[in-house]
């Protein structure tokens, strides 16, 4: 998901852009957060027997419910969704990145209908984060192989958040085999997928964040350089690598979350 790298003046050393790292992993961390405590209200709150297990659990289930989670989700996920096209002017591959995080969705859709036949609770994500992301990555791919100018990717970026948020405010319940059930934002699709975001409007974020890119760093270098990186190392060290933390945030926390409870820690 990261490739933002560029040659230092005078030098062979590939240099970082770090802000946009920064961003990245920043709202990253927020995402790993906001699973965790949703793994633990939601998957395992009625397994935990213990006191301290149990006042773990109240609290995330008041996070996840309440007015603080549902005013920042939306903007930590849009900044990463941003962040995201921004970073498409730094790819050597852009199909290649798209293809990885397509498997990477689909290896989340196996995985989560597994675990829902074995825990019986609605687990299953069909369309989450990282299938969107990479169905506008490979949508930003084609503009760009198609030769798409700059006005006309701005249009298709409009175009795609006036019907995004105008289904939105519509709150459709469409039928389960609806050609746009991942399309646009409707009851059903949160119904069939835990974790669900539909592709319109946030292509379009995407692809302003992919227009910004270009015109903020045509030189490909930080905006920010009188920052000493290795203050924000931690961070940006997981918006450098934020697929893997991604995926491995779910898996750990899972199984980390059932062993404390199989055992009577929690």
């Amino acid at each position: 998901m990261a490739e933002n790298t560029i040659l230092t003046k005078g030098t062979d050393k590939k240099r970082r852009v770090w802000e946009i790292d920064f961003l990245r992993g920043f709202c990253m961390l927020f995402v790993m957060w906001d699973h965790l405590m949703y793994d633990i209200w939601a998957l395992f709150a009625p397994e935990i027997t213990t006191s301290w297990g149990k006042a773990v659990a109240a609290f995330a289930k008041s996070y996840w419910t309440s007015g603080i989670r549902t005013a920042t989700h939306h903007w930590f996920v849009g900044v990463f969704v941003v962040v995201s096209g921004l970073s498409i002017v730094f790819s050597k591959n852009d199909l290649l990145k798209a293809l990885k995080v397509a498997a990477a969705a689909l290896l989340i859709t196996v995985v989560t209908l597994i675990a829902q036949d074995v825990m019986g609770s609605r687990t299953q994500i069909l369309f989450g984060i990282l299938h969107m992301l990479s169905s506008c990555g490979l949508i930003c791919w084609l503009l760009k192989k198609l030769k798409t100018p700059d006005w006309g990717v701005f249009v298709v970026a409009v175009t795609s958040l006036v019907i995004g948020y105008y289904f939105q405010s519509q709150h459709l319940t469409l039928p389960p085999n609806d050609w746009m059930l991942f399309l646009v934002d409707n009851l059903r699709g949160y119904a069939v997928s835990s974790d669900f975001f539909p592709l319109l409007p946030w292509l379009g974020w995407f692809l302003l964040g992919y227009l910004a890119g270009k015109f903020l760093y045509k030189d490909k270098s930080t905006k920010i350089p009188c920052v000493n990186e290795k203050y924000v190392s931690p961070i940006t060290f997981v918006g450098r690598h934020s697929l893997i933390f991604y995926l491995a945030s779910q898996a750990v926390g899972i199984v980390l979350l059932g062993f404390l409870v199989l055992v009577g820690l929690m």
